[in-house]
């Protein structure tokens, strides 16, 4: 067996260690029985949040309590339908109501959705609304 040159060991000792230490992203969070908060641009006095399980959504618009059912895709391409949003009637002042409304037609037109991490994004037609997962405390 012949030796290795030494110019090429080198060059080896010091590709090994730049492979090891690629940062790699974390796995996504489960679309199902996560809680995800909205992240808006202007934000309201209670953060909005849903969950998705078993075919029903569950949340907070910002000023409602909220519900629906869902279908999503059997196949893994991530598509989604979100029936009638439900939503309770509690007084709230008038710029967060707005706000309830026009986060609720983002979400009420979302067509499909993607997660990276612990962000999941809901596109469709009325535009994207982007979800931060939220904490282990908040789950409860």
């Amino acid at each position: 067996m012949k030796p290795i040159p030494a110019c090429a060991a080198l060059a080896f000792a010091f590709l090994l260690p730049s492979c090891a230490t690629t940062p790699k992203e974390p796995p996504p969070r489960p679309f199902a029985g996560t809680r995800w908060e909205a992240a808006l641009a202007r934000p309201l006095p209670e953060t909005p949040w849903v969950r998705f399980a078993e075919g029903r959504m569950e949340g907070f618009g910002g000023c409602n309590r909220i519900a629906a059912r869902y279908v999503e895709d059997s196949v893994g391409a991530r598509a989604i339908a979100i029936g009638r949003i439900e939503r309770g009637m509690h007084a709230c002042e008038p710029a967060a109501r707005r706000a309830e409304e026009a986060f609720l037609a983002v979400l009420q037109s979302a067509s499909s959705y993607s997660i990276v991490g612990d962000a999941l994004d809901m596109t469709g037609s009325a535009g994207t609304v982007r979800f931060r997962a939220a904490g282990e405390e908040a789950k409860r």
